[in-house]
C-alpha cells in the first residue's frame, strides 16, 4: 500500500490529479479483468469438517478451564533419510497449530540423538488447549498422519502435556491474583 502511495503521488505530481486517478482506475479495471481470465483455483479437495477424534487424556492433577498455561511436546523419531519429508510436513504443522491458537511453536533437535525431534507450543489455558484439539479438520489430519508415518519409533510419539509454574516474584503475585488458575 505505501508502495502504490508513493507510486500514484508521483504520478499526480508528474502530471494531475486527475490523469493520476484516471490511470489508478485503469489499473483497477485491468486487474478486474484479469481476474475474470485467470480466477484461483477453488481447493474443493479440502475437507474442513472436524475430526472429532481427539479423546481427553486422563490427568493426575486436578485442572480448572482457566489452569495454564499449557506446554506441549511431543516427541519423534525420525531416521536420516526421512529427515526432508519431515520438515516440509512440520512447515505445514506449525501452520496448522498457529491457525488452531497455539504459540511459541517450535521444532528442536536432539544434539546427542540425531534421530530425536522434539515439537513444542503454548496455550494459555486448559480450555483452549481442549478447543485446540476440537479445532482439528480432516484436512489438518492428514498432515498428522504423514507425520505420524515418518516417525520410526517403536511406539507412537510421546506427548508431554505440562503445565508452567510461576517462578519469579511477580509470577506469584499474579498466581495470588487468581490471573494463573493454580490447580
Amino acid at each position: 500500500m505505501a508502495l502504490g502511495s508513493w507510486v500514484w503521488g508521483v504520478a499526480a505530481e508528474g502530471y494531475s490529479a486527475e490523469q493520476a486517478l484516471l490511470a489508478a482506475a485503469a489499473v483497477m479495471i485491468a486487474g478486474g479483468l484479469l481476474g475474470l481470465a485467470l480466477p484461483l483455483p477453488e481447493d474443493t479437495a479440502l475437507n474442513l469438517d472436524p475430526t472429532n477424534r481427539w479423546i481427553e487424556p486422563p490427568l493426575a492433577l486436578d485442572l480448572k478451564p482457566r489452569s495454564g498455561p499449557i506446554v506441549i511436546m511431543i516427541e519423534y523419531i525420525i531416521r536420516e533419510e526421512n529427515t526432508r519429508a519431515f520438515l516440509d510436513a512440520m512447515t505445514e504443522r506449525r501452520r496448522v497449530r498457529g491457525r488452531n491458537g497455539a504459540r511459541n511453536w517450535t521444532l528442536s533437535r536432539d544434539l546427542e540423538n540425531p534421530q530425536s525431534w522434539m515439537e513444542s507450543y503454548h496455550l494459555p489455558t486448559w480450555l483452549e488447549y481442549r478447543r485446540h484439539n476440537h479445532r482439528t479438520t480432516y484436512a489438518d489430519a492428514v498432515v498428522g498422519d504423514r507425520i505420524r508415518a515418518l516417525h520410526s519409533g517403536t511406539e507412537p510419539p510421546r506427548v508431554h502435556r505440562m503445565i508452567e509454574r510461576p517462578t519469579t516474584w511477580s509470577d506469584a503475585l499474579f498466581a495470588t491474583r487468581g490471573i494463573y488458575d493454580l490447580p
